[in-house]
C-alpha cells in the first residue's frame, strides 16, 4: 500500500551503502513508516511495511555517515541542507517576542514589495509540517498593487452574485436547515462583510485587501486537509513578520476564488486544488509601540 497524493502513486526507495554504515540503528528507530528495521545488529529495508517509504527524509537526516539515500516522491539526497548552528536558532523568548509583536497591518506604505522578498518567505513557509509528507500544499505569489487590485475586483464581483442569492427571506427559509451558530454567522458576519466589500468597493476603497502589494494564496489539493494550508499560511505569517513585513490573514477571498475556476486557472491554481487561505503583506505604514496579551478561551490540566 501507498499513502496517496495527488502527484506520486508509489512509495519512496531507501538505498543503504553497505560499505560506509555502521550499523548503528539510528535509521531505523527514527524511521515512522517501519520500513527500516535492525535484524541480527543490521539495518534492513523492509518491502511489507504497511506505507511503504513516505520520503520524509529522517533516516537520511539522522544517519552520522551519510549512508543512506531516499528518493522518489519529490525527494532525493540533494535536498539535505547543513543543519542550523544551535546559535542560529531562534530562543523561546526570540520566537515569543515574535510572535507577541506581530499585528494585522492593513495599512501599507505606496512601495511595492519584491519578489524575492516575497519567495523567501513561501520558502521559509515550505517548512511548515503540513500533514504526511510529501506535502499536498502550493501557493500562488500575486505580486504588484495592479495585480492584487485586479483580483479583489474579480473576488468582488463573486459578492455581489452572493449577496443576490442570501437574501433576508432566503436566509429566514434556511434557517431550520442550519445549526445556529452558522445562521447566525451568515446573517451577523457573512453577509454584512459582503456588503461591506462591495460597497467599499463601488467607493473605490479597497477592504479586501486594504491595498497591500502583494497576496500569497495557499491551496490543497483533495488529498489534504484544509489546515494544511492553514498551518503554511501560520508560517508565511511569521516569515514575514521576522522580515519587517506588515501582514494579514484574509479569509474573506478564498471562499470566493474556489467556486471561479476560470478564476483559478488564471492564477495557475493546479484542477482539483482548493484555495483556502490568502495573506496579504507589504511595508507597514503603522508601527505599534505596545502589544496586547491574548488568552485560549479554556486552558485545561489533567
Amino acid at each position: 500500500m501507498v499513502i496517496p497524493h495527488s502527484r506520486y502513486h508509489e512509495s519512496g526507495t531507501v538505498r543503504i551503502d553497505e560499505d560506509t554504515c555502521q550499523q548503528c540503528g539510528q535509521c531505523a528507530a527514527i524511521c515512522p513508516a517501519d520500513v527500516l528495521t535492525m535484524k541480527d545488529g543490521r539495518v534492513q529495508v523492509r518491502d511489507d511495511s504497511p506505507f511503504g517509504c513516505i520520503a520524509c527524509g529522517h533516516c537520511m537526516m539522522v544517519c552520522p555517515e551519510q549512508s543512506i539515500a531516499v528518493t522518489g516522491r519529490g525527494l532525493s539526497p540533494d535536498d539535505l541542507l547543513p543543519l542550523p548552528a544551535r546559535e542560529d536558532v531562534a530562543t523561546a523568548d526570540a520566537l515569543a517576542a515574535l510572535m507577541q509583536s506581530r499585528r494585522s497591518v492593513r495599512r501599507f506604505k505606496d512601495r511595492e514589495v519584491d519578489r524575492e522578498l516575497l519567495e523567501r518567505i513561501v520558502e521559509m513557509a515550505s517548512s511548515a509540517p503540513m500533514g504526511i509528507p510529501p506535502w499536498d500544499v502550493g501557493c500562488v505569489i500575486v505580486c504588484g498593487r495592479d495585480k492584487v487590485r485586479q483580483l479583489a475586483g474579480e473576488v468582488i464581483q463573486g459578492y455581489e452574485g452572493f449577496l443576490k442569492i442570501f437574501r433576508p427571506w432566503v436566509l429566514a427559509l434556511m434557517r431550520p436547515f442550519m445549526r445556529k451558530e452558522t445562521h447566525d454567522q451568515f446573517r451577523r458576519f457573512i453577509v454584512p462583510l459582503a456588503r461591506s466589500y462591495v460597497g467599499a468597493h463601488r467607493e473605490g476603497r479597497d477592504e479586501l485587501f486594504w491595498g497591500a502589494p502583494a497576496v500569497l494564496i495557499f491551496h490543497h489539493s483533495r488529498y489534504a486537509e484544509e489546515a494544511d494550508t492553514a498551518i503554511a499560511c501560520t508560517y508565511a505569517m511569521l516569515a514575514a513578520e521576522s522580515l519587517g513585513l506588515g501582514n494579514t490573514i484574509i479569509g474573506g477571498a478564498p471562499p470566493i476564488i474556489q467556486r471561479n475556476r476560470s478564476l483559478c486557472q488564471r492564477l495557475g491554481i493546479p484542477d482539483g486544488h482548493t484555495p483556502s487561505f490568502a495573506l496579504i503583506a507589504g511595508h507597514p505604514a503603522t508601527h505599534f509601540k505596545r502589544v496586547v496579551r491574548r488568552h485560549f478561551i479554556h486552558v485545561g490540566n489533567l
